[in-house]
């Protein structure tokens, strides 16, 4: 059974096990990399290098969409609380705790700079964790930019009009819903029978297909239909023997 988490901690819980994976690989030979779940002030110079985990977007995950029945306590006759699945966006961003350098020559332009080492081990983190602790349902995956955010170009513009590494980060977890108490009474007894009724015979079936046609061909009574066409059909007979 798929494994789910109460709705008013969903997000949070989201958050902090997101928290444990980023610090497990960020965190390592002595580097200390600060990791908040906002976005820093614009033009701001942060103390320590950072990274921003900003959830930008909450919707439910149609695509994933299970039809998994509600289950039936037959303890208390009622049905258990039912599920969906929820799906968090997040943009992740390095933050850097020095002002950006003019110098070609700076650590921070080098192709192995601080920023491309931080959000490396960052992909690492996401990609080799699938499975969230404590959220085995989970769904993860590293996505293009959303249409949620308009553009990345007006996203930065409003960010002082400087663009920082990013990626795109969702997940789908499943998420109870309330239990709402639906009483249920059980099915004690199935029981089914058959009336069988008596066939027709030949003489009922016929005199109804005359009637029926009787009425069709305007209201001619069978007596005279059938004395016709009894003289028809001798008419016809006669015609076929000359022939």
């Amino acid at each position: 059974m798929t494994t789910l988490i109460a709705s008013d901690n969903a997000i949070i819980e989201v958050n902090n096990a997101l928290n444990t994976v980023l610090s497990q690989y960020l965190n390592i030979n002595g580097n200390k990399i600060d990791i908040r779940f906002d976005l820093p002030e614009i033009n701001s110079i942060q103390s320590e290098p950072t990274v921003s985990v900003f959830l930008y977007d909450i919707n439910e995950d149609l695509q994933l969409r299970a039809a998994e029945p509600r289950r039936y306590n037959p303890m208390t006759n009622t049905l258990l609380p039912g599920w969906f699945n929820i799906n968090c966006n997040y943009l992740i961003t390095y933050w850097d705790a020095n002002k950006p350098s003019s110098d070609s020559s700076s650590p921070d332009s080098q192709p192995n700079n601080q920023a491309t080492q931080v959000m490396t081990r960052a992909l690492n983190a996401l990609i080799n964790n699938r499975q969230l602790t404590g959220i085995p349902g989970a769904y993860i995956r590293i996505i293009p930019q959303q249409e949620n955010l308009n553009s990345l170009g007006n996203f930065w513009q409003a960010l002082g009009n400087r663009p920082r590494l990013s990626l795109m980060y969702s997940i789908t977890v499943p998420m109870k819903l309330q239990d709402i108490k639906d009483n249920i009474t059980p099915i004690s007894q199935i029981s089914a029978s058959v009336d069988q009724k008596p066939s027709l015979n030949n003489l009922q079936i016929n005199q109804a297909l005359t009637d029926k046609l009787c009425a069709d061909l305007g209201g001619i009574e069978a007596d005279t239909f059938t004395s016709k066409n009894m003289k028809v059909s001798g008419y016809n007979r006669e015609n076929i023997n000359d022939n």
